[in-house]
């Protein structure tokens, strides 16, 4: 009797850990605590959001890549601007993008006239808010793969196939609707802006084994 009583114990305090204390599931969930090698790694050095002035608009797309698996997860973090709720499921992202979609992540202050989650426009699954204080925050966009192990592939019909962020397509820019403009955002590490580190490019690049492709951009 006294070793069930414990088994439920345990059982209970599992379950309110997981399902009860949301925020001790966000942090597991999006937060990047620093780990991650840079061949999980996307950066954009510079972000912002001004009330009334300027938010930062980023769009990652799933190109379908003869060397991407078909979902990749994302998690999309902003960093050094204080965000609300400021805390790491207030500062990130966390998705899964299919082959061929486009996902959009907004950075506004939360007090944004149009922007926000009381307009449909704003609310589907692939649209994500992130919400900073309403003051002028200036920072950085990290975004790391959920997969831990981008370098391992998996076989599909004779292909190696990734689910690492080098098989995405990343863009964004700081917006001024006011005038609408802007300035473009420079993502290292996605398709764009990658390059394959293997000591014998040459011969790894080529198709080998049946492959349709060699092994695609490969990892920052």
């Amino acid at each position: 009797m006294k070793r069930k009583k414990i088994t439920t114990r345990f059982l209970l305090s599992i379950f309110w850990m997981l399902f009860l204390n949301p925020t001790a599931w966000a942090l597991d969930v999006t937060g990047m605590n620093g780990i991650g090698s840079k061949s999980r790694r996307v950066l954009a050095p510079y972000a912002q959001v001004v009330p009334n002035d300027s938010y930062t608009f980023i769009g990652v797309s799933h190109p379908s890549l003869t060397t991407a698996l078909t979902q990749i997860g994302v998690i999309l973090e902003v960093r050094n601007m204080t965000t609300v709720p400021n805390n790491s499921a207030g500062r990130a992202a966390v998705f899964t993008i299919e082959a061929g979609q486009t996902h959009r992540i907004f950075v506004v202050n939360v007090g944004h006239s149009t922007i926000n989650t009381g307009n449909s426009a704003f609310t589907d699954s692939l649209t994500h808010l992130i919400f900073t204080k309403n003051e002028a925050q200036f920072g950085n966009v990290s975004a790391i793969s959920v997969n831990q192990h981008p370098l391992n592939s998996t076989t599909v019909r004779g292909v190696e196939k990734y689910a690492n962020l080098s098989q995405l397509s990343m863009w964004g820019v700081v917006f001024i609707p006011s005038s609408s403009t802007g300035f473009a955002m420079e993502f290292v590490g996605d398709a764009h802006d990658s390059t394959i580190n293997y000591s014998n490019s040459r011969t790894r690049l080529s198709p080998i084994d049946g492959r349709l492709v060699g092994a695609g951009r490969g990892v920052n």
